[in-house]
């Protein structure tokens, strides 16, 4: 994993406050979740090699660089809708919501929306 960079498994989840065994479980692809908003900041916190938590956000399938299937990198990182993304992102990982809450809340939140405005019509 890029983000230890030269550090051990161990060193690592200490630097991070993730648990060097799930780290471990995670690089051997025995843990069936990608990991959540949280740990993914803990890690991003403290990775090397210039691994950010956009990288680390990819890498567990979070966000979606080709979602046409265009064959070039597009580079997000320093585009304010991303910015403003990340800014969600490290707000749910701080009050603990998972992946998984915070997109029931939004779809639920989207849903209400259309049909207010659907009402408005």
């Amino acid at each position: 994993m890029l983000a230890k960079g030269d550090r051990s498994i161990n060193r690592f989840g200490n630097d991070a406050g993730v648990d060097p065994g799930y780290i471990s479980r995670l690089l051997r692809g025995l843990v069936n979740n990608a990991p959540g908003a949280m740990v993914i900041k803990k890690l991003a916190d403290v990775a090397w090699n210039g691994v950010s938590i956009h990288d680390l956000l990819t890498a567990a399938g979070y966000i979606d660089l080709l979602p046409d299937k265009k064959t070039d990198y597009i580079d997000l990182s320093q585009s304010e809708q991303f910015q403003q993304w990340q800014r969600v992102i490290e707000e749910a990982a701080r009050y603990n919501i998972s992946p998984e809450d915070a997109l029931a809340f939004i779809t639920s939140l989207g849903q209400s929306m259309a049909r207010m405005k659907k009402d408005d019509s």
